[in-house]
């Protein structure tokens, strides 16, 4: 081994608890990076397999009638490659517990002869017959029905029918029905007829000809064909062309696993605040040993190299500690989408640029945190360097923030001395409230948010409906969003309070000495313990009341936007108490967890151990 990495092994044994922390933070970090980048690949990959394979139509047109005549009128255009016929009807099904239910009937022109948007039988009986149903899969848990059950559905104001439930489809092209609390029901034009009074399919699925993928020549395509209806008397009433080869809500879900990608970074980003607190305890540390490397003949860019080995070796080991994570939480994060896209995984293999990805960003955050701390000291001359002191004893007191804390005394000594000392590293104490803020923010938004929702829709439907379908949808498409915040506050949470162990740990080693002076003047060792865990619940305090006085404009922005997307009557947008009161309690724990270990650690030092240390 060279004498390089001999010194790299021994500087971070030497310092392998906080190292520890370290390592823990990003991987926790990475492992979210890791687990949303592999759920993007995965789900790109297979939600527009999945969803191609149903040969999706490239506009659906909605008119009088769509007949045999006008099928194949339509079939035999140069720019049309198939056609075909369905209908789709709303109304109410009860079964099962005898509640009624939202319905949409789907009309197949013709099971067994199925080219365009098609769905697949997943059990029962295929296919249908008069009187008879299929229910998509998703939709049995919503209709709490069985296949070889009858229901009774109703359709507008026209009288209840009876019909039998045959078996069950997939249909990769919908929602979940639980999302949308609502049964997805797929029958024949004669079953049509009797329920509704007549055969007539009023919906025209197009596949085109050519590039089906060149959204300009699709709507090129469906703007000449509705056109030519108009002309031949079937009035175009409403025509709708997706976004050729896309998943209805790929949009969505893109959308989403791009915030989870942004808050996978930000906990990357500040686990790398914990790695530069680290390097710049250990550069201040090491100062004279860099005067002594520098004195023999060390260049700059050798002793850098050493202290940016050590950064490296940290990432090595938390891209280790991660992977295994970060594939399990892919996977897990994948099977969940697919369950509310309703489509199915034929893969979960995770390509090769992912894990490339997740080494360079795995190499990069510590390198990149390290970066400054390591230039900064190595830039200092040989007499800069061995005359080093370590903490400069008569820079506190001089700005207006210290003024003003030397002036709080009357809660006793030790308040003061914890709340004083909070100010001596402003650097390290102001990027750990950075991330304990942001988690706040999060949490006490994501809440917020919950109760505002609930406050509207008790205005818009009466309290005490949370069961009625509307409400229920409505309250369900808005779950993942504040459900997401939440797991985010989470991560970031635990990013932070190792962050804020690892603040504490260098605080107490920096003052080694300064708190052996305080023994040996009478300080008790639980005086020295109290002192170090009311700096962390000062910090921790502080950031919650930041928090929250960010937390209300961010759910006010957030909630004018869902009320122009989704409530157009307004959002009743409030700051929810609970949360605030939650919030608080959670960082005063975290900070009795997180100075717990340091505390002790304080307390039990001997004065000599403590006093003659440099």
């Amino acid at each position: 081994m060279t004498a390089l990495w001999s010194k790299v092994g021994r500087d971070v044994w030497h310092v392998r608890t906080r190292a520890v922390l370290v390592v823990l933070a990003i991987a926790i970090g990475l492992a979210g990076f890791f687990a949303v980048l592999s759920t993007y690949a995965i789900l790109r990959r297979e939600l527009n397999r999945g969803y191609l394979a149903t040969n999706p139509a490239s506009a659906v047109f909605v008119t009088d009638r769509v007949d045999e005549s006008l099928l194949s009128a339509i079939v035999a255009r140069d720019d049309v490659d198939d056609a075909d016929a369905r209908r789709v009807i709303r109304g109410r099904i009860r079964a099962g517990d005898k509640s009624w239910r939202r319905l949409m009937l789907f009309v197949v022109r013709n099971f067994q002869e199925m080219r365009i948007s098609t769905i697949a039988p997943d059990g029962g009986k295929w296919p249908p017959h008069a009187g008879e149903v299929l229910i998509e899969r998703d939709a049995f848990q919503v209709a709490k029905v069985q296949i070889g059950d009858n229901a009774t559905i109703q359709i507008g104001t026209g009288p209840e029918q009876r019909l039998h439930i045959a078996g069950r489809v997939h249909d990769a092209g919908q929602a979940q029905a639980r999302m949308e609390n609502s049964v997805y029901g797929y029958i024949t034009p004669e079953t049509l007829a009797q329920v509704a009074g007549s055969p007539i399919l009023d919906r025209l699925y197009v596949s085109v000809s050519g590039d089906r993928f060149d959204e300009t020549h699709v709507r090129r395509v469906a703007s000449d064909i509705k056109t030519w209806l108009d002309a031949n008397g079937h009035p175009v009433r409403r025509m709708d062309v997706p976004a050729p080869g896309e998943h209805p809500h790929a949009l969505i879900m893109g959308l989403l696993l791009a915030l989870m990608a942004v808050f996978g970074l930000l906990a990357l980003g500040l686990s790398g605040v914990i790695v530069m607190n680290l390097q710049l305890a250990t550069m201040a540390n090491e100062r004279r040993q860099i005067g002594v490397m520098k004195a023999v003949g060390g260049t700059r860019g050798r002793i850098a190299s050493v202290y940016l080995a050590e950064a490296a070796l940290l990432g090595v080991a938390a891209i280790l500690l991660a992977s295994p994570a970060g594939i399990a939480l892919g996977r897990a994060l994948s099977n969940q989408f697919a369950l509310l896209l309703n489509f199915d995984l034929a893969s979960l293999t995770i390509p090769a640029w992912v894990y490339l990805l997740v080494v360079i960003v795995g190499l990069l955050v510590p390198l990149a945190s390290a970066a400054y701390p390591v230039v900064s000291a190595t830039a200092m001359t040989v007499r800069e360097a061995v005359s080093a002191s370590g903490v400069d004893p008569g820079r506190f007191g001089s700005g207006r923030v210290d003024r003003l804390l030397c002036g709080v005394d009357s809660a006793g000594r030790p308040w003061l001395l914890g709340v004083r000392n909070s100010a001596r590293r402003r650097m390290r104490t102001g990027l750990t409230l950075t991330t304990l803020t942001i988690a706040g923010t999060l949490f006490i938004t994501a809440l917020s948010l919950r109760a505002s929702i609930m406050a509207t829709l008790d205005r818009m439907f009466g309290p005490n409906t949370y069961g009625s379908d509307r409400r229920y949808a409505l309250d369900q498409h808005m779950l993942m969003i504040y459900v997401f915040l939440i797991v985010a506050a989470g991560v970031l949470a635990a990013v932070g309070g190792l962050g804020l162990m690892t603040a504490m740990s260098l605080n107490v080693l920096d003052r080694r000495r300064e708190l052996g002076v305080l023994r040996a003047i009478g300080g008790t060792p639980a005086m020295v313990g109290t002192i170090v865990v009311i700096e962390a619940v000062f910090v921790t305090v502080l950031a919650w009341a930041i928090a929250v006085g960010v937390s209300w404009p961010l759910t006010f922005a957030i909630g004018r936007l869902l009320a122009v997307a989704m409530f157009r009557g307004g959002l009743d947008i409030w700051l929810a108490p609970a949360a605030v009161v939650i919030w608080l309690g959670f960082s005063a724990a975290l900070a009795l967890v997180s100075s717990l270990s340091p505390a002790v650690s304080a307390s039990r030092r001997s004065v000599r151990e403590a006093v003659s240390y440099e």
